[in-house]
């Protein structure tokens, strides 16, 4: 008995040390071939970027990139069709005001008002809610996976003012002066997506 629980063991530690060893780019690797089919909430259908470009947290490394630039724009028109209803939901349940105002959560909440729990779904998270500021973050600043969404310091437990926002694991991450716009409407929908068909076409032209 003592001799199989410390095979067990032994195998245990094995596997442990392998993992260990494994490189970062070899991790990734294993990721990509895992998530082939999985897409960031930026991606546009026939449109190249934001698809099987993630990072061991689950980040959209297209995303990250843009993050890193400063990004930060509350734009319904930044996204595909499929997903507009849910982005435009989600901001019309915020109180959007000036740009160094606290932009309360005006939706769900949890553990009296501690929490906010907003609807939106996520290739790498198995529940279909996620916090508010987290999503204001996903929407206005990129897809960032399992990374946790922190608010600065004096600000309103319920903000999702994305100038508020911070990733504290990635605190060399350059923060936004400015929303470069504010914009919930894709204006005439129709013409939109006949605008955006056209664009795919040429794409595989």
């Amino acid at each position: 008995m003592i001799e199989k629980e410390n095979e067990a063991l032994n195998k245990n530690l094995d596997h442990i040390f392998e993992c260990n060893t494994q490189s970062y780019d070899d991790k990734l690797q294993e990721l990509k071939e895992e998530n082939v089919n999985r897409y960031c909430l930026w991606h546009k259908k026939g449109h190249p970027g934001h698809h099987n470009n993630f990072g061991l947290m689950g980040e959209c490394k297209d995303c990250m990139e843009e993050i890193e630039k400063g990004r930060c724009s509350v734009d319904v028109c930044n996204f595909d069709m499929d997903i507009y209803w849910t982005v435009r939901n989600f901001w019309l349940k915020v109180d959007v005001k000036g740009p160094d105002e606290c932009w309360k959560w005006l939706g769900g909440t949890k553990k009296n008002g501690q929490e906010t729990v907003a609807y939106m779904p996520s290739p790498f998270h198995s529940a279909k809610t996620q916090s508010a500021s987290r999503v204001a973050f996903w929407l206005s600043r990129g897809y960032t996976g399992r990374y946790r969404i922190f608010h600065q310091d004096g600000c309103d437990i319920t903000c999702c003012n994305p100038l508020h926002l911070r990733i504290k694991e990635l605190a060399l991450t350059s923060q936004p002066t400015e929303i470069k716009a504010v914009n919930l409407s894709y204006g005439n929908i129709f013409e939109h997506a006949k605008a955006s068909i056209e664009k795919k076409s040429s794409y595989f032209e």
